[in-house]
């Protein structure tokens, strides 16, 4: 059975995210020591059946880039280069299409350090190809 196109776009996310460097970790994880580190998040997800013969899905993923209080490039730096890889994202079985990635900048001071967050969310489009 095909997984949903959302676990292949998160598991495609983490993996090369990984291969950055920066470590991942998911919403229910605590916070990696080590940083710069990184969470992967789907915010929504909606499924419709625009297609007689296949289903078209929306997801909306979060990608928080999270660093040290004095290491704001380096934070900047490598949430480009996630963007980057943001637009790159494929699944097979499904034609993936996406929104040009946003970016937001905050300082997060709920912890007892001050970090750096960059903020990404991106909204990806899966059609089965076999609606084609």
């Amino acid at each position: 059975m095909k997984q949903p196109p959302f676990v292949s776009i998160y598991i495609w996310l983490i993996d090369n995210i990984e291969k950055l460097g920066i470590t991942t970790f998911s919403a229910s994880q605590d916070v990696p020591k080590q940083m710069p580190v990184c969470r992967v998040q789907v915010i929504s997800s909606d499924a419709t059946n625009a297609f007689s013969n296949g289903r078209q899905y929306t997801y909306t993923f979060q990608i928080d880039v999270v660093d040290a209080q004095n290491k704001l490039q380096r934070s900047l730096t490598n949430a480009y280069k996630i963007m980057q890889l943001c637009r790159e994202v494929s699944v097979e079985g499904y034609a993936v299409g996406h929104d040009e990635p946003s970016l937001t900048s905050a300082v997060d001071s709920s912890t007892n350090q001050i970090l750096n967050r960059q903020i990404i969310r991106i909204n990806y489009n899966a059609i089965e190809t076999t609606a084609f």
